[in-house]
C-alpha cells in the first residue's frame, strides 16, 4: 500500500495544503516522498500526522487522540488521503479500482475516519508475511534498548507498537539477534540489509548464544553486544532487524532523521540501503539535510516553511 494524495485541513502544525505524489512517468505513487525544511518547520507533524489519519481509519492500536491535531482556535481538523493499492490489496479489498480515498475528521471528542470497508481491511490487517503491506514508524526518538524489557517477537505483540514513537518497541531486536543462528535465511537477509545501511557493521553468526548475543562485528573487530556499537551502527542494526523480524514488504515506512547519526557523505549509501529495506516500500523521510533530500532523487520532495 502507497499513499498517493494527501490534503491537511486545519491540522495542529501542519499547513493546510495538498499534496499529489503521483510519478509521472509510472502514474503510481514516488517510492520515496521527502519531508525537508528547517527547526521547527513541521517535518515530524506532517509524518505524525499521515500516521494518526491511517490509525484513525485503520488502527493497529488504541484509538488516535483527537485534540493534538487541531489548529489553535478550530473546532475540527481534517486530513483527506487516497491510497494506492497492488494487486493483491485491490483482491482483498474486493475493488477494481488501484485508488481508495479516506478521511478523517478530527474533533476534540475523536477522530472519525470515514472510507470503503475494504480499504479499512487492508489498513488494519497485519501480519508477518510478505503478502501484507504494513506501517512502519522509525521516530527521531527510535533506540536499541541496553536493558531489558526484551519484547517477543509474534505479530499480535508487534503489531500494537509500529505506529507508535515508544522506544519500548525495539525491545524485540536482542532476541531477534539470538533466533537468527536457527535460521540461516533469516540471517542473510539482515546480514544484506544491515551491510546496506552500515559501511562498518557486520553481521556474524553466533551458535547457540546464550543471553545478550554477541555477533555484530565493527571495523572487522571481534563480534559484540549491540549496545557497544556506535550509535550510527546500532541504528542500522535498528533499522534491519525490524525490517526482516516483521517483514517489511510493499509497506509505508516514515522514517524521522533517518540521517540521525549519519555523516552527510554517506547520505546517498544510507538512501540506498532505506530503500532495500524491503521490496516495493513507499518511504516517507523527514529530514533538513540538503545532501539527503539530493540523495533521495527520484523523490518527491514536500519542502516545508519555517513558520509553518
Amino acid at each position: 500500500m502507497k499513499i498517493q494524495h494527501v490534503t491537511f485541513v486545519g491540522v495542529h502544525g501542519v499547513a493546510d495544503a495538498s499534496y499529489d505524489v503521483t510519478n509521472p512517468q509510472t502514474g503510481a505513487p514516488h517510492d520515496v516522498v521527502v519531508i525537508t525544511g528547517g527547526p521547527a518547520s513541521g517535518k515530524t507533524r506532517f509524518l505524525e500526522a499521515l500516521i494518526a489519519a491511517k490509525e484513525a481509519i485503520g488502527p493497529y492500536g488504541l484509538a488516535t487522540p483527537s485534540a493534538p491535531w487541531i489548529a489553535r482556535g478550530g473546532a475540527a481538523a481534517k486530513v483527506a488521503l487516497a491510497f494506492w493499492l497492488d494487486e493483491e490489496e485491490r483482491t482483498y479489498a474486493n475493488t477494481a479500482d488501484p485508488v481508495a480515498p479516506a478521511e478523517v475528521t478530527f474533533t476534540v471528542e475523536r477522530a472519525r475516519g470515514s472510507a470503503d470497508d475494504g480499504l479499512v481491511a487492508v489498513l488494519t490487517r497485519y501480519r508477518h508475511d510478505q503478502r501484507t503491506g504494513k506501517l512502519e514508524y522509525f521516530p527521531a526518538t527510535r533506540r536499541l534498548p541496553t536493558l531489558g524489557p526484551f519484547g517477543g517477537l509474534h505479530a499480535l505483540e508487534q503489531r500494537i507498537a509500529r505506529a507508535t514513537r515508544d522506544p519500548r518497541k525495539y525491545g524485540f531486536v536482542v532476541r531477534f539477534l539470538r533466533e537468527l543462528s536457527d535460521s540461516p535465511p533469516l540471517a542473510e537477509a539482515f546480514a544484506d540489509r544491515l551491510a546496506a545501511l552500515s559501511p562498518t557493521c557486520r553481521y556474524e553468526r553466533e551458535p547457540s548464544p546464550a543471553g545478550v548475543p554477541r555477533c555484530l562485528s565493527s571495523r572487522g573487530q571481534a563480534p559484540v553486544p549491540p549496545h557497544e556499537l556506535s550509535d550510527s551502527e546500532q541504528d542500522a542494526v535498528l533499522l534491519a532487524a525490524t525490517a526482516v523480524a516483521i517483514e517489511l514488504v510493499r509497506s509505508l515506512v516514515f522514517v524521522d532523521r533517518p540521517d540521525l547519526f549519519t555523516d552527510p557523505a554517506g547520505a546517498r549509501a544510507l538512501v540506498a540501503g532505506l530503500r532495500g529495506l524491503g521490496e516495493d516500500n513507499q518511504l516517507f523521510l523527514a529530514s533538513s539535510s540538503p545532501e539527503l533530500v539530493a540523495a533521495a532523487e527520484p523523490a518527491f520532495v514536500v519542502r516545508l516553511r519555517d513558520h509553518d
